[in-house]
């Protein structure tokens, strides 16, 4: 990379107490409404250049690149994280402000913006919601995955903004239960919504008229890593010919081109569903084997279930990568497009790197 031209130091910026990136990370979404894992990184390394005392460019850049690094190594979900850090970084990279902007200048500057697209981001769910509502029909039947604030909102346009009827059916999302979520909003707003079983997707899938997802991220090949669970939605959906659409903001865009399921970052010291020692010791051959769970009258109490320990769910995925090939089209506030059009917009934005 060419180095960016040194700005002079000017006055020196008062100091502040050193910034914990991580635990500033953590605070932001862990709020009652947190912002969009992308967006918190952006806001997290925004708070660090204020805070920081580097008087040239480069120090600035090895700074970021240490905190982007610290943020992806405590994410449970790298890949949202990297995907704001690359966006900011990219944006540094590409400022040329005059010789006679002094750098404690410059570092402001780049905040008050930084702060300012964090603050107006809202604005892309806005303009993916009215494009989606184009596709959403009078009566139609939508099935939508685990929970997602682009997909509630574009929902709650079409009904309550465009007036159009309809009803979802909305997938669990073990095993945190995310749709439990989507289906109480979408209640509320007299919307008729039922949840299913994550493994009734290919049962209600001839049901439906067109399968809506999220994404936490949108590689360069123009697929996406969602919630565990996308990928077989796609697949049931491409096997019964119906319409899979992935509303996705533009900041979610990642350089990232995965080959398989197993090429997705994780910052998990081993990958998900390994054979360990951990993993025998939790099912010795001394445990004892639970009774059948079973209902076989209609009258007869629902049962208790059967519940994975806790050390088994960590031990399963929790994001899974859809292919381009399954994804009809992806809609995002730089308009709707195929997958092969998200390498044409990574490219505006990051050029030949």
């Amino acid at each position: 990379m060419t180095s960016l031209p040194t700005l002079s130091e000017g006055s020196a910026a008062p100091k502040q107490a050193p910034l914990d990136v991580v635990k500033y990370y953590s605070d932001l979404l862990a709020k009652p409404d947190p912002l969009p894992a992308p967006i918190a990184a952006v806001d997290t390394l925004a708070e660090l250049v204020s805070r920081c005392d580097s008087n040239t460019i480069q120090e600035l850049l090895n700074l970021l690149r240490q905190a982007g690094t610290s943020l992806a190594s405590a994410s449970f979900n790298p890949v949202a994280c990297d995907s704001g850090t690359s966006f900011f970084m990219r944006y540094l990279t590409l400022q040329r402000p005059p010789p006679e902007m002094s750098f404690v200048e410059f570092k402001k500057k780049l905040v008050a913006r930084a702060r300012e697209f964090c603050k107006g981001s809202g604005k892309c769910r806005e303009l993916i919601a009215v494009n989606m509502s184009d596709f959403i029909q009078d009566g139609s039947t939508l099935l939508v995955h685990s929970y997602s604030r682009v997909v509630v909102q574009a929902l709650l346009y079409a009904a309550q903004e465009q007036k159009k009827r309809f009803q979802v059916y909305v997938t669990e999302s073990r095993p945190f239960g995310l749709g439990i979520k989507t289906q109480a909003i979408l209640s509320q707003a007299g919307i008729p919504t039922q949840v299913i079983l994550d493994s009734a997707v290919a049962y209600i899938m001839p049901k439906v008229d067109a399968a809506v997802v999220g994404a936490e991220a949108v590689c360069e090949s123009g697929g996406l890593i969602n919630f565990i669970g996308g990928y077989g939605l796609a697949i049931a959906a491409k096997a019964m010919g119906k319409p899979f659409y992935a509303l996705a903001e533009s900041f979610k865009f990642t350089r990232l081109f995965p080959l398989s399921q197993y090429d997705l970052p994780s910052s998990l010291p081993t990958a998900p569903l390994t054979f360990s020692s951990a993993s025998s010791e939790t099912t010795s051959t001394d445990s004892p084997i639970p009774p059948t769970p079973s209902r076989p009258m209609i009258n007869s109490p629902m049962p208790s279930p059967l519940e994975m320990s806790d050390a088994a769910t960590l031990n399963n995925p929790t994001l899974d990568y859809t292919t381009p090939d399954l994804i009809t089209l992806i809609l995002s506030d730089l308009g709707t497009m195929t997958p092969s059009g998200v390498s044409d917009a990574l490219f505006t934005q990051y050029g030949g790197e």
